[in-house]
């Protein structure tokens, strides 16, 4: 599993920041559009309303 850390930025200019383990970037972009919410490394179920993201960005962490 590769670790990927994902940055949000929101309307109100406000960011999140997650992280997570999956195979490849296309699973995380994926479970991203799909479920709206998210499990990060710390195990805390974090929600996140689409309708409020003005972009995503998905790094690799090595």
């Amino acid at each position: 599993m590769l670790k990927f850390k994902v940055i949000f930025e929101f309307i109100n200019g406000r960011t999140k920041e997650l992280k997570f383990e999956a195979a490849s970037k296309k699973e995380v972009i994926s479970h991203i559009t799909k479920y709206e919410r998210f499990i990060s490394n710390e195990k805390e179920l974090v929600y996140i309303n689409l309708n409020n993201v003005v972009q995503f960005m998905i790094t690799q962490e090595k």
